[in-house]
């Protein structure tokens, strides 16, 4: 196992023009070079076309629905309501119960369908193969949020990010600087961040603190750009990752 010590550096980033969403929205999500938003509460998840324009995807009729995250693929929308990872299918518009649990803090989809998620009732990180059957699971663990990227999953608990491969094995430990409950990963990044705060901490040799002149809500990596869902939930800012 490898520890990563600490360091930290500081920085601020020139500001971004905001573009105006026109509704309040809670999660971002880059996907095939395009960004979906979701509402906290709501009944569809958001593709952003152009300032307050949106195509809109379905995905249930209830009111009240709760969307805490969600991920995108070509054929289907993954939704975590918190206490239930449901499957909805584009096309044909049906909708499965993937797990429920009281409370799913977060989930990750890999490149071969199985699925990642974090339940803090159970105090697990729990892997699913693509028929959603629990293939192993890390116990007595409290997981904020994870995230797959390349062949490794990146699972931030309060004070630190454990860093698995596809089997589960335990590759590094690495401090992060503050408590903290969000993790976004990229090619070439690691952000984390709690939500509302207004910097985030980026690794490298050491890690950096940004600062932005505005709360956050979320973030997701579009190519080399970082698309920040700022406090308000309803403007975006757009941030070239060699701004920082």
């Amino acid at each position: 196992m490898k520890i990563i010590l600490l360091f930290l550096l500081s920085s601020q980033p020139t500001e971004a023009e905001a573009i105006a969403l026109g509704r309040r929205f809670n999660r971002i999500e880059c996907y095939n070079n395009k960004l979906y938003l979701s509402p906290r509460i709501g009944q569809s998840i958001a593709q952003f076309v152009t300032g307050d324009s949106f195509n809109l995807i379905s995905v249930t009729d209830e009111i009240n629905y709760r969307i805490y995250d969600f991920q995108i693929t070509p054929f289907a929308v993954y939704i975590n309501r918190g206490t239930a990872l449901e499957k909805f299918f584009i096309t044909s518009g049906k909708k499965e119960t993937i797990y429920a649990s009281r409370d799913i803090s977060s989930f990750t989809l890999t490149p071969g369908d199985e699925i990642v998620l974090c339940d803090r009732q159970t105090h697990e990180l729990i892997f699913l193969d693509f028929t959603y059957e629990v293939k192993f699971k890390i116990e007595n663990i409290n997981i904020e949020d994870v995230q797959w990227h390349d062949t490794l999953i990146y699972a931030l608990a309060t004070n630190r990010i454990h860093i698995y491969d596809e089997h589960g094995n335990l590759i590094e430990n690495r401090t992060i600087p503050e408590p903290s409950n969000r993790i976004v990963v990229g090619d070439r990044d690691i952000l984390v961040f709690a939500e509302q705060n207004n910097y985030i901490y980026r690794a490298g040799v050491e890690w950096r603190r940004i600062e932005f002149p505005f709360a956050i809500s979320d973030i997701c990596i579009k190519n080399n750009v970082f698309i920040i869902l700022d406090g308000s939930r309803n403007y975006i800012h757009s941030y070239n990752r060699n701004d920082f």
